[in-house]
């Protein structure tokens, strides 16, 4: 360890981003202090990579106050966590340390979706009804949502991330078995959040043939919030399973416009004042209405950037953990970056075979495919987002070459199931 280079507290999650790719964007800018609970099976199999690559400081079982006191004796210039599950955590740990991170009330309502929801309303956003159920909700309070509430209705968890779990209730007996029937399985999942439906405009304004809703990526340094970009999506897969992400979105310039200062408002009404967010937004017969924001770097965003212009999303979290002001002119994109998520069909739970991946691999356009549930693997669309069985990442020279890669992806591989 370099006692000129800053050191950075990183609070490390096996499934947040790749660790090779934090270890590329420290490198020469800071030395890594890995904060890890060795107690999880997924990151003590990675303890040995860490230790090569940083000091690896064990904080399973420790509170807040005990971390922070653990961390303060390798003498930390920041501190940075990238994964949901683990941002108020950070924010007490930092708030301990004195070092620059989230507030905790500000991680609370990053995290929090319901809490979220009234921080938008009372700042003046626009936000669906939403109301907190769950195996304890009486049926009193059942009868009161069936009556006021309108369905279908979207019932998601109070706390997760990548669409886990998350659904279109069609009536409030639906959600209520839904809740009931998950406590028994996985108590774990606690509160749910069920809210109305953000309606859906009638025409395709982010695009022919994709999603009309987008994110906005987005980061505060020096209390400046600044843009680095507009991701687009394609449909998704029911219930509500990401299929793919592409920068930037094919959105008319003045919409661009309203879409990041609605991103703008919304991160504020939350009160943060540092760090990387990603704000998922709707398009809608009245307007862009925020689905929710999220205080992390949103996933496959460093890499889409990455091929398109000269911005590393994940060096410009650590800059700024570090105290660093980061002022960003970006350029314009050369092309148009994309990453796929190919979903199993909802019929099949286990998948039996993917074939025509190596047709896919020779396309030009294509610069990566990994594969995540291979053959013999189960799938489960609650797992949402992270229970696609392949992913695609690539560059392409435009919008409509993108719509048809799209495309060819769906006619090329085929996936089959049990």
């Amino acid at each position: 360890m370099s006692e000129t280079r800053p050191r950075l507290a990183y609070a490390y999650h096996p499934h947040s981003f790749p660790t090779m790719a934090i270890i590329a964007a420290a490198r020469g800018r800071c030395d890594l202090l890995w904060l890890v609970d060795a107690s999880d099976p997924d990151v003590g199999s990675m303890t040995k990579l860490l230790a090569r690559t940083g000091t690896v400081i064990d904080i399973s079982g420790m509170s807040p106050g005990q971390a922070a006191s653990a961390t303060a004796t390798h003498r930390p210039d920041g501190v940075l966590a990238l994964a949901d599950d683990l941002l108020v955590w950070t924010a007490h740990v930092a708030a301990e340390l004195e070092l620059p991170f989230l507030g905790v009330d500000a991680a609370v309502r990053l995290t929090d979706k319901f809490a979220q929801r009234d921080a938008f309303r009372a700042a003046g956003l626009a936000a669906p009804g939403s109301t907190v159920v769950n195996s304890r909700t009486s049926s009193v309070e059942w009868e009161r949502i069936a009556a006021e509430c309108h369905f279908p209705a979207v019932l998601k968890p109070r706390r997760g991330e990548g669409s886990r779990n998350t659904l279109a209730a069609t009536s409030a007996a639906h959600a209520r078995e839904v809740v009931e029937t998950a406590a028994r399985d996985d108590d774990a999942l606690g509160d749910w959040v069920l809210e109305e439906y953000i309606p859906d405009i009638d025409r395709p304004v982010c695009g022919e043939g994709f999603a009309n809703y987008v994110s906005v990526e987005s980061f505060i340094s020096h209390g400046t919030l600044q843009h680095l970009a507009v991701t687009g999506r394609t449909p998704p897969a029911q219930p509500f399973r990401e299929t793919g992400f592409f920068i930037p979105a094919a959105v008319e310039t003045t919409l661009a416009a309203t879409i990041r200062e609605t991103a703008e408002r919304s991160i504020l009404a939350l009160g943060a004042t540092i760090g990387c967010f990603h704000t998922e937004v709707k398009l809608t017969p009245t307007g862009p209405v925020v689905i929710e924001v999220n205080g992390r770097i949103g996933g496959g965003v460093p890499e889409m950037l990455a091929l398109i212009t000269n911005v590393d999303f994940l060096g410009i979290a650590i800059r700024i953990a570090l105290g660093e002001n980061v002022v960003m002119d970006v350029p314009d994109p050369a092309g148009v970056g994309y990453l796929l998520y190919v979903q199993p069909p909802n019929r099949i739970s286990r998948v039996t075979s993917v074939s025509g991946l190596t047709e896919l691999q020779s396309l030009s356009d294509v610069h990566e495919i990994a594969l995540n549930r291979g053959p013999g693997h189960s799938v489960d669309w609650r797992d949402g987002n992270h229970g696609h069985v392949f992913s695609v990442l690539g560059s392409t020279e435009s919008h409509d070459s993108f719509r048809s890669l799209f495309h060819q992806v769906e006619s090329v591989v085929s996936i089959d199931g049990v």
